[in-house]
């Protein structure tokens, strides 16, 4: 199960990997480059910094495609995947809940009893939640069927449901009806805010959707839009990286006593970028910066930079 949740791991922190990944190896295949001196030999032929550095301009472009196509959708399953040890094994100790597209499902157990419940539809009114179509499954806890409970309609106040039209039945088929009943829950707002599926659980394909979704119900989706961009814009946030990464590798035989120092500073100045990069992001996923400008603004920048410095370096 360890290793299981260590290659779990590594694909949850992929977004993150990658860009210091791309400025990490920019760094050390220009400094190879720079040491054998065929990076001189490279442009007495007549070649620019922007020949030979397009075609990885075009790798950094097409690997940040791979990860939001391909390897996102693997990543969402993976995660999925990971929940359901949590629970299997335990190490999740809170009520597992699941808000998506199709509907809400919670696990909740007390002493002597777990509860199933299902809202095939939901949505915030004011300070309450009202679902539709509600099915309550009451278990004991080695999942002996007690009861069923059917409600046409429910509101969800902190603490407690209050069903509408109801029907219980028992495990002899047994069916009783009433008007309203209640049913006690640790269901609230801010739980299924803090609780509903991670960004991460969701491909780059379903995002969009789930997104949609989530706030047609009347929650808000920053964390879930947060990271549906981060996905649309590691392309640049790569070609970024690239891009400090050749600043502060490139450099002539005759400059080659500072070079220790130039690699050292493109390190330190790409983690500053990156981590920069998600304290923005954070800032916009917490609504105190607008979303859009907050996830494309410092890859942009850098990049714009980046250009300036290496036209007045290697152009004039």
């Amino acid at each position: 199960m360890t290793a299981q949740y260590a290659v779990l791991d590594v694909f949850y922190a992929l977004n993150t990997i990658l860009p210091l990944t791309i400025l990490l190896a920019g760094i050390l295949t220009f400094w190879r480059l720079s040491r054998t001196s065929e990076l001189t030999v490279i442009r007495s032929i007549g070649l620019s910094v922007w020949q030979f550095i397009a075609p990885i301009l075009v790798v950094c472009i097409s690997l940040g495609f791979l990860n939001m196509m391909v390897l996102s959708p693997i990543n969402s399953a993976l995660q999925q995947h990971m929940q359901k040890l949590s629970y299997k094994y335990e190490v999740s100790h809170s009520n597992p809940l699941l808000f998506s597209q199709h509907g809400l499902w919670l696990k909740e157990k007390s002493d002597f009893t777990q509860s199933f419940i299902n809202a095939g539809y939901i949505k915030k009114e004011g300070k309450s939640l009202f679902g539709k179509n509600l099915v309550i499954y009451v278990t004991d806890l080695k999942n002996n069927f007690l009861k069923r409970i059917e409600a046409k309609s429910a509101t969800i106040n902190n603490k407690n449901i209050a069903l509408n039209n109801v029907k219980i039945i028992n495990p002899k088929l047994v069916t009783e009806t009433f008007e309203s009943y209640d049913y006690p829950t640790s269901l609230t707002i801010d739980k299924i805010e803090e609780n509903s599926s991670a960004p991460e659980t969701f491909s780059f394909w379903e995002l969009p959707g789930f997104i949609s979704f989530f706030e047609e119900a009347g929650f808000s989706a920053r964390k879930h839009r947060s990271y549906f961009y981060t996905l649309l814009f590691m392309p640049i946030t790569l070609c970024a990286m690239l891009f400090i990464s050749t600043i502060f590798s490139i450099s002539p035989k005759r400059n080659q006593s500072n070079l220790v120092f130039k690699l050292s500073g493109g390190v330190l100045t790409g983690f500053l970028i990156f981590f920069l990069d998600q304290i923005i992001r954070a800032m916009g996923a917490s609504g105190k910066l607008p979303l859009f400008i907050s996830s494309i603004s410092v890859p942009v920048i850098a990049v714009l930079i980046c250009i300036t410095v290496l036209l007045y370096h290697e152009d004039g």
